[in-house]
């Protein structure tokens, strides 16, 4: 396996280690909402994963901003107000890598 690939494993892993951005990726994952005039996922802002953990928001923006280093979210700026969705793709290339990796399929 290639170092970048090996390197992108790791950022993963890292950012999924961590209890309060796994309860993260599960409060976006249950809050998207599709925008019928668009088709597409609206996702959850700060805010609303603030009021649900319980956090301050300094606290919820440095997890999210290790959950988008790993690319595990993608980010979309719509006024005053960062909306965050799951990256289903990052997330399946994930699994897929460790699969193959240790034999698991």
């Amino acid at each position: 396996m290639d170092e970048a690939k090996s390197s992108s494993l790791s950022l993963i892993g890292r950012a999924l280690a961590d209890p309060i951005r796994i309860r993260i990726l599960d409060l976006i994952a249950a809050g998207e909402v599709m925008d019928k005039e668009t088709c597409c996922s609206i996702g959850m802002c700060v805010c609303d994963l603030q009021e649900a953990l319980d956090l301050k928001q300094s606290k919820v923006s440095y997890h999210l901003r290790e959950l988008k280093q790993a690319d595990l979210v993608h980010e979309r700026k719509q006024g005053k107000w960062n909306y965050y969705t799951i990256n289903t793709v990052t997330l399946q290339a994930f699994c897929q890598d460790l699969s193959h990796r240790f034999h698991l399929a």
